[in-house]
């Protein structure tokens, strides 16, 4: 829309005081704005009464609003078009352009647990009712659990449309105002004491706090591992999120593209589920930056926060991380690949003996590869992908632990946080196999060559096991072979220097007896293994032959699906 009058507001990419989330704010209101006129467009009265009282322009970097009356009363009407909720579950227009997104809560439920774990994490701030469990019939005989939190809307409404009148208390202006509401600034808690009451979440011109009611709109919501929460009484899980912003040059590419992302697949159930920030910040790329990449644009920034709740501060979920990252190309080429092998899926849970019927209903859960996190921050930060895959992801150690608990209640033993990292990776041993054998995922045919050699001297040491348990013995194949592995899995993880670690492999490689790709690549190993630097990628390389070893003679790895079964809330 358009109007040869001087508008009443504007705002553009460039204008002084435009933050990472004041442009987001500004992209929000883009969408909500080109939304509005789909939605006008097939007869919605809403979105038509809003064209009757709001004139507005677009374009690549700016945008324009003319209106009559009173700021407040139009205003109100935009922000309430743009925040709604149906059923007790968020309903954004300018996100859920679709009419099944608008009338099934499932569609739209992702964005919305999001949103109450980020921006809106307080009841003060959004009340809410009891939190609620349904089953979601996945087709015809798998069902699955969700957990979540309706809208108990306030009086007076949801809390933008309840902000808004004092952002426009001296009108829309660069008059500076102060807005102590934590969603505004979401994650930065304040400090402790009397400075805290006279500490603002955020002050600037009333013009970008506008805006500011809109940042949400353009982010993405991912659910982070769950952490403990150290207490005196013990420790319990707790949920974490992140939200990301892609970096904004023009409002026209990012609405053509960010809906793309935001409805990828049907629920969003698996696709919402990540493990480590990596991972967050290339799923988003791989499908909004990647389509950006297509048209030859410059390469696509990504702001992430990463919000939780920490020991010292249990009021509410603070910043754990922020991070400003730019993925490269082959970084998203290489994660598509991978999620090709190691994507989310949904898994038959075995029958539970619970007398409660719905829970002998449900029979499926979420499942997350567990190298994935490790590999997606490798790519992320341009590593080799395989690299310290042999040490736990710092973001999945308290549900490693957990797991490790019912492992040890169950089998009544115990069993360290590494041998079982490195058990999960081996249920993951044909995904990752398949995925060495990618010839994209490479840099150099070095590495390959040296991971062939591995697996060639691990086969050469399994012959000989076999060999030793003909010649007789009380132990199997498998229980030779299982306590070989182990004693390799020690001394990888004990070679911490490059001495160490070229001591242990040649040790290895004598004791396998050589072979002809080795007699090959002789000198290819010696610069790795000598390398002042980058020494241990001959060590990550032999973990990943170790976890990726197949042999007839040895069978399938049993998976441990019990203990492996999600406790977050789905």
């Amino acid at each position: 829309m358009g109007n040869h009058l001087v508008p009443k507001v504007e705002w553009s990419l460039t204008d002084e005081g435009m933050g990472v989330l004041e442009r987001a704010g500004l992209a929000g209101l883009y969408l909500t704005l080109t939304a509005a006129e789909e939605w006008a467009g097939r007869g919605d009265p809403q979105a038509l009464e809003l064209q009757k009282v709001l004139q507005w322009e677009l374009s690549e970097q700016s945008l324009k609003l003319w209106w009559e009356g009173k700021d407040l009363e139009i205003l109100t009407k935009l922000v309430k078009w743009a925040w709604q909720e149906k059923d007790g579950v968020f309903y954004l227009p300018a996100v859920h352009r679709s009419q099944d997104e608008r009338e099934h809560l499932y569609r739209r439920l992702h964005t919305h647990r999001g949103l109450f774990q980020t921006f809106f994490q307080l009841s003060k701030v959004l009340p809410r009712d009891q939190p609620v469990s349904e089953t979601l019939q996945i087709d015809e005989s798998h069902f699955f659990q969700v957990n979540y939190q309706r809208i108990k809307t306030p009086k007076g409404g949801l809390p933008q449309v309840k902000l808004l009148s004092k952002i426009l208390k001296k009108g829309m202006s660069q008059n500076i105002i102060s807005l102590s509401s934590s969603w505004i600034f979401p994650g930065a808690a304040k400090r402790f004491g009397k400075a805290a009451k006279e500490e603002e979440n955020w002050s600037g011109p009333s013009k970008l706090a506008f805006l500011l009611l809109f940042a949400p709109l353009a982010c993405v919501f991912l659910e982070l591992p769950w952490t403990k929460l150290k207490r005196r009484t013990g420790g319990q899980l707790t949920a974490n999120w992140a939200f990301l912003i892609p970096e904004i040059h023009d409002l026209t590419i990012f609405a053509h593209y960010f809906p793309l992302f935001t409805s990828e697949t049907p629920a969003d159930f698996l696709r919402v589920r990540v493990l480590s920030l990596g991972d967050a910040a290339l799923r988003f790329a791989s499908a909004y930056a990647a389509r950006t990449m297509e048209r030859r644009l410059p390469s696509q920034k990504i702001y992430i926060a990463a919000m939780g709740q920490v020991s010292h501060y249990q009021e509410q979920k603070v910043r754990k991380r922020i991070l400003e990252i730019t993925p490269s190309e082959i970084s998203i080429k290489r994660y598509k690949v991978m999620m090709g092998h190691l994507p989310n899926d949904f898994r038959t849970r075995k029958p539970d003996k619970a007398e409660d019927p719905l829970q002998n209903k449900l029979n499926i859960w979420i499942r997350q590869p567990t190298a994935r996190g490790r590999i997606a921050d490798n790519l992320i930060h341009n590593r080799p992908w395989y690299q310290e895959l042999l040490w736990p992801h710092p973001w999945q150690l308290d549900e490693l632990e957990n797991q490790r608990q019912q492992t040890k209640k169950r089998d009544d033993k115990g069993i360290s946080l590494e041998h079982l990292w490195f058990i999960n990776l081996l249920t993951e041993r044909r995904a990752l196999m398949n995925l060495a054998q990618e010839p994209s995922m490479w840099d150099s045919p070095e590495e390959q060559a040296l991971l062939t050699i591995f697996h060639q001297t691990l086969r050469q040491l399994l012959n000989k096991e076999a060999q030793a348990q003909q010649r007789g013995g009380s132990r199997t194949l498998g229980e030779r072979w299982d306590d070989r592995v182990q004693d390799l899995r020690r001394g990888l993880m004990r070679a911490k220097t490059r001495e160490l670690n070229r001591k242990f492999i040649m040790e290895f490689l004598a004791e396998g007896g050589g072979s002809r790709e080795l007699t090959a690549n002789k000198e290819a190993l010696w610069r790795f293994l000598n390398h002042p630097y980058d020494w241990q990628k001959a060590r990550d390389l032999a973990f990943l032959a170790l976890v990726t070893f197949t042999d007839q003679r040895l069978g399938k790895p049993k998976e441990n699906a019990e203990a492996k079964e999600d406790s977050s809330d789905g």
